[in-house]
């Protein structure tokens, strides 16, 4: 069955009505010492003599779904009995499949996916292309809701205003961003400080501002007012393109990404002075910074196989994030900062971000990984990249 279109299948929905309730309160104590006892007795079942009992107690297992995995797999480390661990770690990676897997994709963009932004209440997703275009879909339903055109060049960074009335997005070699308007994606104005190629974009918290960031002969980044386009900081020190830039929770600070003068560095947006440089932060090129909502700290990742945890305020390494390949180019913290994407060469890491763990790998993707979007539930996740398709997928609790 094409992907795009399955259906949410029964497990998925005990899964998460299970789940729910519990968080409610609607599930007692013994209520779910009972539901681990059924579990427990359904695993032993896979190592039973009786085929049909086996197959009955795979089918139950599935059904349940979420609420089973961990015994699963539990069990498919510990079991003593043989068929029993073969069984579950088989089993284990069915469900995982079925509940952490593609939900739906997106497709009509014919070139790269360079960035995604997500609404506030999850229904829509941004993409920008190499394609030029700027493109508004429905998260339920897949379907292309609004179409910005106008960039002759690639289209690199996109993103939401705060009210999301409007769209910024930069187009890379043809020197500019541009503002539109949603309700009938026309273009409302271009911000053209720049004087070579533009890369960053991003909103001030509170609207009043956009930012952008350049490269080649023009690595600065510039601050607009968004509704004059009055440049009003021009922000100047990276020595390399400035691949991406991202503004803090409270609008305050800016961090950029040196690509390849290997930095980070992070802005008082009011002054327009450095507060924090990071130099030789990775060993490869810099590709991606973050904040934490808490504004707190910053992911930033490099191509150099890992993804580095920072102090904003003391410009301090605070973890060092390994198991990633040498090509992270896109990351993503959750709602609540506990968790993070790292999208990589066909790959998205899906990272706890107090331990270091990591929790899921999205691995549907055929070709480099470029953007990584967290949706407001934190329980799943869009990426996109080279193979041109948005994918929208699920993630374990």
């Amino acid at each position: 069955m094409n992907a795009r279109n399955r259906p949410h299948y029964p497990r998925l929905i005990l899964a998460v009505g299970l789940f729910a309730l519990a968080l409610m309160g609607g599930v007692t104590a013994q209520e779910q010492t009972d539901a681990e006892k059924k579990i427990a007795k359904l695993i032993e079942q896979l190592g039973d003599d009786d085929p049909e009992l086996r197959k009955a107690a795979e089918k139950k297992l599935i059904e349940i779904g979420e609420p089973a995995l961990d015994q699963v797999k539990k069990a498919a480390k510990e079991a003593t009995d043989a068929d029993v661990k073969l069984r579950a770690i088989v089993l284990s990676a069915t469900i995982g499949k079925g509940l952490f897997g593609q939900i739906r994709t997106f497709a009509g963009h014919t070139g790269d996916i360079r960035h995604l932004a997500v609404s506030k209440d999850g229904k829509q997703i941004l993409s920008g292309s190499m394609d030029h275009s700027v493109r508004m879909w429905d998260t339920e339903t897949a379907k292309e809701l609004k179409k910005f055109d106008g960039h002759t060049g690639w289209t690199w960074s996109v993103a939401f205003s705060p009210d999301e009335k409007k769209v910024l997005s930069s187009g890379s070699f043809d020197k500019t961003m541009r503002l539109w308007n949603v309700a009938d994606a026309k273009e409302e104005r271009q911000y053209n400080g720049n004087t070579s190629f533009v890369y960053g974009a991003a909103f001030a918290p509170n609207g009043k501002h956009v930012a952008g960031s350049g490269a080649k002969e023009d690595c600065s980044i510039r601050i607009y007012e968004t509704d004059t386009g009055k440049e009003v900081h021009k922000l100047e020190g990276h020595k390399g393109w400035v691949w991406k830039i991202a503004y803090s929770p409270d609008g305050k600070k800016l961090a950029s990404a040196g690509l390849n003068d290997k930095t980070f560095r992070i802005w008082d947006v009011e002054t327009g002075n450095t507060l924090i440089e990071g130099k030789d932060a990775h060993e490869g090129n810099v590709t991606g910074v973050a904040f934490s909502p808490d504004g707190k700290t910053l992911l930033t990742t490099g191509r150099d196989v890992c993804v580095k945890l920072w102090d904003v305020k003391l410009g301090t390494l605070i973890r060092k994030y390994v198991g990633v390949g040498d090509n992270v180019e896109a990351i993503a913290f959750s709602k609540d900062g506990k968790r993070f994407l790292a999208g990589e060469t066909k790959v998205v890491h899906v990272f706890e971000t107090e331990t270091g763990k990591i929790v899921h790998r999205f691995e549907d993707h055929t070709d480099e990984v470029l953007a990584v979007a967290f949706l407001p539930d934190g329980r799943s996740a869009v990426s996109g990249g080279k193979d041109k398709i948005i994918r929208l997928w699920g993630i374990p609790k």
